[in-house]
């Protein structure tokens, strides 16, 4: 590998269904931001459908000037699934099958209580000289094989689950092992809630620089913001020390946003598990979310210790006959005001004994706003059970943006999941 290309990377995204647009390449930003963190850049993705040729020539494009090529998708048992033989193509090698993989897919199978078809032979196909990729969560092994023009070329199962578990199974450890600049490289990650995206960066300045160590890089779903730090020195212990004191940095920032660590399994399942861990048993009352929050919190397992009822109470007479709410309430205020999401977290406590509940009430869209209540405007109620069995309840409200029902609705249901994770640990320390 020529040295001016060292830690140069392309990525080769395959699929008509990326191409027509009827679904977004999920894979090729995930993949510039882990190899971002490799010391790898990426210069290049090339978007192809699921042809040979049209495989092979980008393949070929993108190994010019690379030290590494990622291709992703095609690897399926079906006639169009053609990656391997437009990578093959590229390599100037013939494909054979390899006697592992092709055992490994009939086990696969066998433990799944399903037949294997001679169609799925073909996910075992390899070019020639390749080094197969194992591939513990779905029946498509990967390979790397080395292009003559000296690139190493790495291909990876399209679907994002897959192409994510043998990343972090399968090639983290290895990239690592071969730095590109002889720094060791360490990794810390701190996520944050409800903070926009333009805060941060204003607050955080030159840490987001892209040649600041560590660097700081930034993902936003759905109103979880996960920042990665990534430090680089001499030695590992060096590297971590710079990562963790930068993640330590931004906590202090943004102290009240703060969740924890990396969530490997979404907010829900954070926030379930912490529930569980502190043992203070909690319900819900749902209406413009329609059970979102609690199906969130379900992710996590052993949650019926401290769940036994939740409501879903989308329209105003189911408010007022299971949970209490006084019809006086709502012809005064609205269901979508303070006192009626007060009146739904308290009738929420009172029925189930539980320690804590939260209460949601909004307008998601996309019709139902009017002037002062808008759509994007949600009311979240809690109520707690003190030590002595009085009940305390508060109330706020949050307005967003009209920018579709879907995402006001789960922005809604991700607030209601931390005022929920905060009233727990507020009851747990009484």
């Amino acid at each position: 590998m020529n040295a001016r290309f060292a830690g140069i990377c392309g990525i080769v995204a395959v699929g008509d269904e990326l191409l027509a647009g009827a679904h977004p390449d999920l894979n090729s930003p995930w993949l510039a931001a882990r190899l971002g963190e490799c010391g790898i850049r990426v210069q290049r993705v090339l978007v192809v459908g699921d042809d040979e040729a049209d495989i092979a020539a980008a393949v070929r494009e993108a190994s010019s000037g690379a030290e590494f090529v990622f291709v992703s998708g095609g690897l399926g048992p079906t006639l169009d699934d053609v990656t391997r033989h437009g990578v093959a193509r590229a390599l100037g090698a013939e494909l054979c099958v390899d006697e592992v993989s092709w055992r490994e897919i009939q086990s696969y199978f066998e433990r799944a209580g399903r037949p294997v078809t001679p169609s799925n032979k073909r996910q075992a196909l390899l070019p020639e000289g390749a080094t197969r990729i194992p591939n513990d969560f779905g029946t498509a092994p990967g390979f790397r094989a080395e292009h003559p023009e000296g690139a190493t070329v790495v291909v990876l199962p399209g679907p994002p689950r897959e192409l994510q578990g043998v990343f972090e199974a399968e090639l983290a450890a290895w990239l690592a092992a071969r730095p590109t600049d002889g720094l060791a490289r360490a990794v810390a990650v701190a996520t944050f809630v409800d903070l926009p995206e333009s805060r941060f960066a204003d607050v955080v300045g030159a840490w987001m620089d892209r040649d600041a160590n560590p660097l700081v890089g930034v993902t936003v779903k759905e109103g979880i913001l996960t920042a990665r730090c990534v430090g680089r020195a001499e030695t590992m212990g060096e590297a971590r020390s710079l990562a963790e004191s930068r993640a330590n940095g931004l906590v202090e920032l943004f102290p009240e946003h703060y969740l924890g660590g990396e969530l490997e399994h979404g907010l829900g399942h954070f926030v379930g598990t912490e529930l569980c861990r502190l043992g203070v048993p909690f319900t819900l009352a749902e209406s413009c979310t329609g059970g979102l929050v609690a199906s969130a919190v379900m992710d996590a397992p052993g949650l019926s210790a401290v769940l036994s009822t939740t409501f879903v109470t989308y329209a105003d007479a189911a408010k007022i006959e299971l949970l209490g709410v006084s019809p006086e309430v709502i012809a005064r205020e609205g269901a979508v005001s303070e006192a009626c999401v007060r009146a739904m977290a308290l009738g929420a406590i009172e029925r189930t004994g539980a320690r804590i509940a939260v209460s949601i009430s909004g307008i998601a869209g996309p019709g139902g706003g009017r002037e002062g209540k808008p759509v994007g405007l949600v009311w979240f109620g809690v109520a707690i059970r003190g030590p002595e069995g009085s009940i305390e309840t508060r109330a706020s409200e949050r307005r967003w943006a009209p920018s579709g029902r879907r995402r006001i609705r789960r922005s809604a249901a991700n607030r209601a999941l931390m005022l929920l994770l905060e009233a727990a640990r507020e009851a747990a320390t009484s």
